[in-house]
């Protein structure tokens, strides 16, 4: 953690310094400055998780200094060092959020209690921002959720993924088997190389999803090893799950590619592979052309009601590196057959929902000769005509309006993606699609200026209020995030738009 500490007398400030060092408090990284000025410039660079400045300075005071780093967020913590006659000013600075204030002289074990104390309230907050983080992602890596519509951006991942090589494992499992607990998905690593290690599960999809971070590239047996650890036992072929994997070095913008990549080599694991693990390889693959090019005819064909006669004469066209639509065995129809396989996953379907447990078992065969006459084409128009069967069941706009007034009267509670389709029985990928046509953006979108509306509704009519508790108010726990949401949105902080507003 960083430290910043401000006084214009350098006899104490160096004292402080060295109190803090010898100490070995959880701030490792600490600078100090000569009074205000100097402070703000160093804030160009340095960033402080904590700030302990003394109150009365040239230039720029103390109490000054905390309103200016505040109002250009570059820091959020403060602690202030005050004399005995000062207390109505110590008091004062309260008010603005400091979060304790500490007599001079300075007491070693007062001043080190004191920041042990907010070394551990920052440890906490830090793991709350990561958790929260993770769930974002989930929603990027599962549903296609634009970091556009996220209060964060790729290269805030960085936290989560320091090291150069990420990888996504995808579990599925088959025959029924139950997806894993909790307490099974917290054991899993513990003897393998990776330094980072997180895991969520999707239960639309019945997938159980890992994201390692590493410093090498794990091996074949690394995985194998992991993923016996999560299963108590030595995989093997016939257990009923499939493991699909993807590495590459780390490019977080792509991090979804990975995922897709895992789902691919899973799905190929299952229908044409005896491998209990099926890692993809970028060389041989041409999953997200042909994926990208599969989901937008898919999307366009339902939109425009096209006919059977002209699927079978855009089929080419639109997928240009499967050419031979009667060869079974060919690789090429292989890798088409994958990206059905992906794309269905992605809107909780099987093939086997689609074409029936025999007849897809016979069509994803590996050695199959029977379903050659199936042309691309045909199994195209058969999931389209299946996806226009299910989505007759729910007209758009009441749909919409069902989830309008869930979040409406929700919006307090930790509501996701997820907890909208337990709601209105869709799967989340629909329900994103959904709100994109009929309302122009996505359903976290929609949420986050649903809830900064109120919490600006909030601001006007209860200008005294904090901004922890506006945040609390309109669904956000952390007010970080609620910062972090705010400020992306509306392109002010709200301490900004609180004094905007009040100026009129």
């Amino acid at each position: 953690m960083k430290l910043m500490v401000v006084d214009d007398e350098p006899i104490i400030l160096n004292g402080i310094i060295r109190m803090i060092e010898k100490a070995h408090t959880p701030f490792i990284e600490i600078i100090g400055a000569a009074d205000g000025i100097d402070a703000m410039y160093k804030l160009t660079s340095f960033q402080p998780d904590l700030i302990l400045t003394d109150i009365h300075m040239p230039e720029m005071d103390g109490l000054t200094l905390i309103k200016e780093i505040q109002s250009l967020n570059l820091c959020s913590r403060f602690v202030i060092l005050t004399g005995y006659g000062d207390f109505a000013y110590a008091r004062q600075a309260l008010r603005h959020q400091v979060i304790d204030y500490l007599l001079k002289p300075i007491n070693k074990e007062e001043l080190i209690n004191v920041l042990n104390q907010i070394g551990r309230s920052i440890q906490d907050e830090q793991k709350q921002i990561s958790e929260y983080d993770l769930l974002l992602l989930k929603e990027h890596i599962l549903f296609n959720t634009q970091f556009d519509d996220l209060p964060f951006k790729p290269e805030q991942l960085q936290s989560l993924f320091p090291h150069p090589y990420t990888t996504i494992i995808v579990i599925q499992a088959t025959n029924h088997i139950p997806l894993l607990t909790t307490e099974c998905l917290s054991g899993i690593g513990t003897a393998c190389i990776f330094q980072k290690l997180y895991t969520f599960q999707s239960r639309f999809l019945q997938q159980i999803i890992i994201i390692t971070n590493s410093v090498h590239v794990p091996t074949n047996e690394d995985l194998q090893l992991a993923c016996g650890e999560l299963f108590g036992t030595e995989i093997k072929q016939d257990i009923g799950i499939c493991i699909g994997v993807s590495i590459r070095k780390n490019d977080n913008e792509r991090i979804r590619d990975l995922y897709i990549e895992a789902m691919a080599a899973m799905l190929f694991n299952r229908y044409f592979s005896s491998s209990t693990i099926t890692i993809y390889k970028p060389e041989s693959e041409y999953i997200h052309q042909n994926f990208d090019k599969l989901i937008k005819y898919i999307e366009r064909s339902i939109d425009e009601q096209l006919s059977i006669e002209q699927i079978e004469k855009d089929v080419h066209s639109i997928l240009p590196h499967f050419p031979s639509n009667t060869v079974s065995t060919n690789k090429l129809r292989k890798q088409f057959l994958i990206c059905i396989s992906v794309y269905l996953q992605s809107v909780g379907l099987t093939p086997e929902a689609i074409w029936g447990e025999h007849a897809a078992s016979k069509l994803f065969s590996s050695n199959n000769t029977s379903h050659a006459d199936i042309h691309i084409s045909e199994i195209i128009a058969q999931l389209i005509q299946h996806i226009r069967t299910s989505n007759h069941h729910h007209p758009n706009m009441h749909t919409i309006d069902k989830i309008v007034a869930f979040v409406e009267q929700n919006y307090k509670l930790d509501l996701s993606l997820d907890a909208v389709a337990d709601h209105v029985q869709m799967h989340p990928n629909y329900i994103s699609m959904l709100f994109r046509k009929e309302m122009g953006l996505t359903f976290l979108h929609y949420l986050h200026t649903f809830r900064l509306t109120k919490a600006k509704q909030i601001m006007q009519d209860n200008p005294e209020w904090p901004i922890n508790t506006i945040a609390e108010q309109v669904g956000y726990e952390n007010p970080r995030h609620f910062f972090k949401v705010f400020k992306k949105f509306e392109n002010i902080t709200p301490g900004q738009f609180r004094l905007e507003n009040h100026s009129f």
